[in-house]
């Protein structure tokens, strides 16, 4: 149902200390590098796992104000051999650099859920898929909204997992205002930027946040959930949209 990383496995010896040394195999997450190239000139190197790039490359565009929607990008080529991306923008699309301007979609500030509701999103990414629990190695993202996922992204960078489902809602046309962002990974200034651009009224990770994530998440009208786990959470911003804490 859902596009998982890829993994590798490789020997180790494992010690513990008071019973000693054994061989251990590890499960470790795979990753890519690729240069992205926008019509002809050199943008970026993406770093990132090696499965559905292009919901990436659409995402990191978005994110990064490359183009303004996804009907900018004419085509999409990728060389496994030289590992580069290349993206060519329509002939009536100026180019955009990378301090475009970015207008993200405004948050409902109507929308209300109930505590118990953030709760049972706890266990949420485990049961998905078993890749960050065996590898360590990947961040998790899921967009949900009544107990259901709409879409979800996985990949060994934290702001890959928020490009990448920034392309799969781009292209598959889902209206995030009034839907919910279950998140695996910490919580920066620029985690935050780009669940703004995303556009959803609450934000719920396992980790922790910064304080510049916290003041963006207020200034932003986010709703700010921290340490999420199937019996409590810790909300630090905009707490009116959850029913029962007030």
């Amino acid at each position: 149902m859902y596009s998982l990383s890829d993994t590798n496995y490789h020997n180790c010896i494992s010690y513990q200390k008071g019973k000693g040394a054994v061989e251990e195999q590890l499960t470790i997450s795979d990753e890519v590098a690729y240069k992205l190239f926008i019509e002809n000139k050199r943008i970026t190197t993406l770093i990132a796992s090696p499965h559905d790039f292009r919901d990436l490359i659409i995402g990191y565009c978005l994110m990064e104000g490359h183009i303004s929607q996804l009907e900018d990008i004419a085509h999409i080529a990728m060389d496994s051999d030289s590992h580069r991306i290349d993206v060519t923008l329509n002939h009536n699309t100026a180019y955009y650099n990378e301090s475009a301007p970015v207008i993200p979609p405004a948050a409902k500030a109507n929308l209300t859920v109930s505590a118990d509701e953030i709760c049972n999103y706890g266990g949420l990414l485990d049961s998905i898929t078993k890749a960050h629990h065996t590898s360590h190695g990947v961040h998790e993202g899921a967009l949900v909204k009544d107990g259901k996922v709409v879409a979800y992204a996985e990949d060994v960078g934290r702001h890959n997992v928020l490009d990448r489902l920034l392309g799969i809602i781009t292209t598959q046309k889902i209206d995030t205002s009034d839907k919910i962002l279950i998140f695996s990974g910490r919580v920066p200034q620029s985690v935050i930027k780009k669940v703004h651009r995303i556009g959803v009224p609450i934000f719920c990770s396992r980790a922790m946040p910064t304080e510049l994530g916290i003041e963006l998440a207020q200034k932003y009208n986010i709703t700010l959930c921290n340490v999420l786990r199937p019996d409590s959470f810790k909300c630090i911003t905009h707490p009116e949209r959850i029913k029962g804490l007030l």
